[in-house]
């Protein structure tokens, strides 16, 4: 249990208390006060400006035992505060001072926004946000408000009414109540158990007093315990806590460090500055702000605020390699990953410019190093570009939260001096997860006197997408001098057969050759029971032995939730949740959380008040309190578009509309009153909220539920409501803002904080599932690991889109930075199984498919033979099946037969929903919409003009330029800030259409059919060029960039094959890419062809059967406008026609 949960219990027993004493709860400041003088305290209300506040809102003198409150208050707030005050009492002894400097905050202790769950809170605001906690548990447990909603059936309205209470609060502490699981109470079982004496190895390590030294500590060996007993022995030979910075990598290993010393050292645990690198880097400027030119308090953006922060200025930079001007939210990601990459060596945009013009002059006349070069040198002029904004704005990224500390205490002696002075016992966790920048910071601070002393393990390193790298622990003796090291020696977590296995591959390792040997001893023995390897056929069919095996566990008495299932990637993750679900095995697993049913209708009801035409409400239909059959949403949505409706005009249209069920006239009718009070400017969170908790009231119906589903159900709503309520504010609709961040994130895979779990959810019994990476510093009785195959263990090195330039990476400047990548890569992959296979303690199950999915063979992993010998094989393992894929055609009757375009059948063939959606409902819905989008409508508009007007000849540049001016008056970006960079950008984009249609003679186009089983497809190019050579080149003209599988799609098979029916065998097929400036034949084999006409034909049977199923791929639904409303489909059949 940690400390917030400790703090809420402890409040909520208080609570009793003082009800069971008759105190009313329903007047919370009386309720307040008789706690206050149950503890013989005295409370005085005072005026702001009052001394004794210390420039706060309340305060507590500990020696006069008084705490004096604002009188500028209400009385809910005033009971909050005096709360708050008691909070140090109950939780600390009440033997020290405090000062409240805010209102008590309504955000629950897990809502924080991107940015903050990166850094976590410092350990002072961790301890006044537990004592909000405490304040809000003490006069509104959630218990107890639980009982006033449920069984008394009071609105959170009519609940904040009664206890004068803002509504805001009423609600955060409802949704905790109805939607988290309840924690065992910290009297029971759960309690933490006593701590066992330390061993040779552990009480060596913590007694060790030289000025530097690292404890090489293997999995399960008791590091965190050595560490805090190094902290205990330090402050028992009188070191002051205040003298004494402990910190780790990751915000999971700083809570635990921080909790264990807040337990076993209360008062000097106040003292003592634990966290992140990044929390004490982001304490580090806040405090030397002046210096380093930035406000007090400098605001922390995440990488989703970068790229719109970047957008902006992109259109002005001459880029030629990463220049996309359709959405380059991609391109802004793999560009800021470069640029965090190179904050992580320290590296600004100066030394980030030198290094890439210096591999320019270098590269020659080489083309593969010049365009390397010439990449790196547009990172570097997006590098200048986004310093200089951030120093506008008086911003910082995560990034910089080491890199800025890191200048100034190396060019700035007086901040290195105080710095120095008063931290002068650095203590280290998760030593070979740091960084170079990292390893700077830690060598200004050790000066002269200063001792450091860390723990790690470099077998453990795999965080080397941000910089860390297990080098820092090879050149521990280099980067401080007099440096000694030592092994733990114990292994207190596993059995001897699981060491056995870790270790047999630890000694090939490469991260081993610098580390001491890994040689443990079972301090639980062996078990008699050794690893097992299960071989499986398909992936599939490996899910039903991994299944068979949990269930096979749990007979012979171990709880599911004694059991992880770890995997390399979170798509293969969520493959196996829904496998085991599916398969009756509940699981512990949110996944993507925007991907979620529960989370989509959320959204898709959000979406209602923004879309004049209403796509949602084909997810809305399929809800229990909204349903409705899927013939009466064609109906309504049609009539929308075809009255040119505006936003919420759906809310009386069904009252208007014929043939609509009495279902869809009811349901109509219940959304409308739901979302009655909002409009597009409504706040999200306040929408979410009462969708959640009024009507329809969704957490009323999931509290209720047992099962597991339903609970994760809960727990992902909570966690959508917990992120909605810490958006940052920004220009634009709230809704349409809200829901276009979603997207980004999505896009730009920056969810993944999103995945995690409260701390709640660990007392559901269902199976954990979780990434390696997820699972590191964990351990579980029972770990399956599935994918040990060639493809997976390792994963192949894929390059990032932006390496660093050569000799920018310290430690190997003489390297190319592509080969720095592949070294630490190779590295990687190996500590990435290592993690894995240590993280059982009684039995480890390894898995393999042996066949891909088509039924070719596939080889196992090359990780293998290294450890075989200390398996036992099952090569026929028991297996689950799965049920049978449900069958999701829709019934529908076309009115007409399906006249198709080329365009339709590869829209199909990406994703056959989308389809669905788009041409057969005809739904339409919204996109992002950005500067870049809206330059290309007025592009689109011209070009559409020129193809109509122009069919066999070029209008004269002057006339196409008037064209452009009106199209860009009508719906270019006119009111953007930089509106004429992105005008001069269509003049030339235009400017290239019209010039590639001078290759040759304009054949004025014609409509081109083809025939395809019982339909006929029709493809109309944009123009056609007659060649010098005589040939025809049938061209389509689109505004972006050509990609690596261009020319793979139906629409071209189909256009190819119709031009060559009309125009002769010798016809080419070109496509004209206006942003790369480039027109590229479509090269498709005589054989490759006729295969892709077979599979045009059956799409078009699919199509006429109504087989419209879903097709997720991961960086094309983010894009798609019908994102929120894809999922299950409203019951019945339709008529249609295309």
């Amino acid at each position: 249990m940690d400390a917030a949960e400790t703090a809420r219990q402890a409040a909520a027993r208080l609570h009793s208390q003082a009800v069971a004493a008759g105190h009313d709860p329903g007047q919370p400041l009386a309720f307040a006060m008789a706690e206050v003088d149950r503890r013989n305290l005295e409370v005085y209300f005072v005026a702001p400006e009052h001394p004794g506040l210390k420039g706060g809102r309340a305060s507590f003198d500990h020696q006069a035992a008084h705490i004096l409150v604002v009188k500028d208050a209400t009385d809910f707030q005033r009971a909050l505060l005096i709360a708050h005050e008691i909070g140090h009492v109950v939780l600390e002894g009440g033997d020290r001072d405090d000062v409240v400097s805010h209102f008590n905050q309504p955000n629950s202790t897990e809502a924080m926004s991107a940015a903050e769950r990166v850094v976590d809170y410092s350990r002072r605001e961790r301890r006044e946000v537990r004592m909000d906690l405490f304040a809000r548990e003490f006069l509104l447990p959630r218990t107890w408000l639980r009982g006033l909603y449920l069984d008394q059936s009071l609105s959170r309205q009519a609940i904040a009414s009664r206890q004068k209470a803002p509504l805001e609060v009423i609600t955060q502490q409802l949704l905790d109540a109805l939607l988290l699981p309840e924690v065992p109470s910290a009297d029971s079982s759960t309690e933490a158990k006593p701590e066992k004496p330390l061993d040779h190895s552990q009480a060596a390590a913590a007694a060790k007093r030289g000025l530097a030294f690292q404890l090489q500590a293997g999995p399960g060996t008791g590091k965190t315990q050595t560490l805090v007993h190094h902290i205990d022995s330090l402050l028992h030979d009188g070191v002051a806590p205040e003298s004494i910075l402990a910190l780790t990598f990751s915000n999971k290993a700083a809570a635990e460090l921080i909790h264990r010393l807040e337990r076993k050292h209360p008062e000097a645990a106040a003292g003592i500055w634990a966290g992140t690198f990044h929390s004490f880097g982001l304490d580090v400027i806040r405090r030397f702000h002046e210096r380093l030119g930035l406000a007090e308090a400098p605001r922390l953006i995440d990488r989703s605020e970068a790229i719109e922060l970047l957008e902006d200025e992109l259109a002005r930079l001459p880029l030629r390699h990463f220049r996309n001007l359709w959405d380059p939210t991609l391109v802004l990601a793999d560009i800021l990953a470069g640029i965090s990459r190179a904050k992580d060596e320290v590296a600004d945009a100066k030394r980030y410019r030198e290094s890439a013009d210096a591999m320019l002059a270098k590269a020659g006349s080489d083309p593969d190093a010049r365009e390397r070069a010439e990449k790196c040198v547009e990172v570097a002029q997006v590098y200048e570009v986004y310093e200089k904004i951030l120093n506008e704005k008086g911003m910082v990224d995560f990034g910089d939260l080491v890199a800025m500390p890191v200048r100034l205490v190396e060019n700035d002696a007086d901040a290195r001096a105080v710095l120095a002075n008063r931290h002068r016992h650095i203590i280290v966790d998760e030593y070979q997860d740091v960084n170079r920048a990292s390893v700077r910071l830690l060598q200004q601070l050790r000066q002269p006197g200063n001792r450091i002393w860390v723990v790690g393990d470099a077998r453990q390193s795999i965080y080397r997408f941000r910089g860390a790298s297990s080098a820092n622990m090879a050149s521990f003796a280099t980067d401080f001098s007099g440096a000694e090291a030592a092994p733990l020696a114990v292994n207190y977590r596993s059995r001897q057969e699981i060491i056995t296995t870790f270790q047999a591959f630890a000694r090939t390792m490469l991260a081993s050759h610098s580390a001491l040997p890994v040689d443990l001893d079972p301090n639980r023995g062996a078990s008699g029971v050794r690893p097992k390897l299960r071989v499986a056929g398909t992936p599939e069919d490996e899910i039903g032995v991994v299944a068979a095996a949990i269930e096979d566990a749990k007979t012979t008495g171990a709880s599911y939730r004694d059991q992880a299932v770890l995997c390399v990637s979170n798509g293969r993750l969520a493959q196996f949740a829904s496998g085991l679900e599916a398969r009756g095995i509940p699981v512990l697993y949110l996944g993507g959380l925007f991907e979620r049913p529960e989370i989509k209708s959320l959204l898709a009801l959000l979406s209602l008040l923004q879309d004049p035409f209403a796509p949602a409400l084909v997810s809305v239909a399929t809800l229990d309190a909204s349903r409705m059959p899927l013939a009466d949403v064609q109906t309504l949505t049609r009539m929308l578009r075809e009255t040119s409706a505006r936003p919420l005009d759906w809310r009386r249209i069904a009252t208007a509309v014929p043939h609509i069920s009495a279902a869809g006239r009811q349901a109509i009718a219940d959304l409308a009153d739901a979302l009655s009070s909002f409009d597009l400017a409504s706040r999200p969170w306040d929408v979410l909220t009462a969708l959640v908790l009024d009507k329809p009231g969704i957490a009323r119906t999931l509290h209720g539920a047992s099962d597991v589903a339903s609970r994760m159900q809960a727990i992902a709503i909570w966690q959508l409501l917990a992120f909605a309520q810490v958006q940052p504010s920004a220009r634009g609709a709230p809704i349409r803002r809200f829901l276009d961040r979603i997207r980004r994130l999505i896009l730009i895979s920056d969810d993944r904080e999103l995945r995690q779990l409260p701390a709640a959810a660990q007392s559901i019994d269902a199976v954990h599932l979780m990434t390696i990476h997820g699972s590191k510093g964990l351990e579980f009785p029972i770990v399956h690991l599935p994918d040990l195959i060639a493809s997976k263990m390792p994963l192949p090195n894929r390059a990032p889109r932006c390496p660093p330039p050569d000799g920018l990476i310290s430690s190997a400047e003489n390297l190319p930075g592509l080969e720095v990548l592949k070294q630490g890569h190779d590295q990687e992959q190996e500590c990435v199984l290592f993690v894995a296979l240590s993280r059982a303690r009684d039995e480890l199950h390894l898995s393999a498919s042996s066949l891909q999915p088509g039924g070719k063979k596939r080889n196992p992993s090359l990780f293998l033979d290294r450890f075989t010998a200390h398996l036992d094989m099952v090569r026929t393992p028991r297996s689950i099946a799965g049920p049978s894929p449900a069958i999701e055609d829709v019934a529908i009757t076309w009115t007409t037969p399906p006249a198709l375009t080329d365009h339709q059948l590869g829209q199909f063939e990406d994703c056959p929903r989308r389809f669905f959606y788009t041409h057969v409902l005809k739904l339409g819905g919204r996109r992002s919409e950005t500067a870049f989008t809206r330059m290309h409508d007025a592009l689109q508009s011209v070009l559409d003009w020129v193809s109509e007007s122009f069919p066999a000849s070029n209008p004269e540049p002057g006339v196409a330029e008037t064209q452009l001016d009106a199209a860009w008056q009508a719906n270019g970006p006119v009111d953007h800030p930089f509106a004429s960079d992105y005008r001069r950008i269509a003049g030339e984009l235009l400017s290239y259409l019209l010039g590639s249609r001078t290759a040759g003679p304009l054949v004025e186009p014609k409509p081109l059919t083809l025939a395809l089983g019982q339909s006929r497809v029709t493809a109309v190019p944009n123009h056609i060029v007659r060649r010098a050579d005589g040939a025809v080149a049938v061209r389509k003209v689109k505004t972006g960039r050509k990609s690596s599988e261009e020319f793979d799609g139906l629409d071209y098979t189909v256009l190819l094959l119709a031009a060559r029916a009309a125009y002769g065998p010798q016809t080419v097929v070109e496509v004209v890419h206006l942003t790369s400036a480039t027109t590229t034949p479509a090269e498709i084999s005589p054989k490759v062809l006729a295969n892709r006409r077979v599979k045009a034909e059956t799409a078009v049977a699919n199509i006429r059967q109504g087989a419209f199923i879903r097709q997720p791929v991961d960086r094309r639904c983010p894009r798609c406008p019908h994102l929120f409303h894809c999922g299950a489909l409203p019951d019945g059949a339709i008529s249609a026609k295309i």
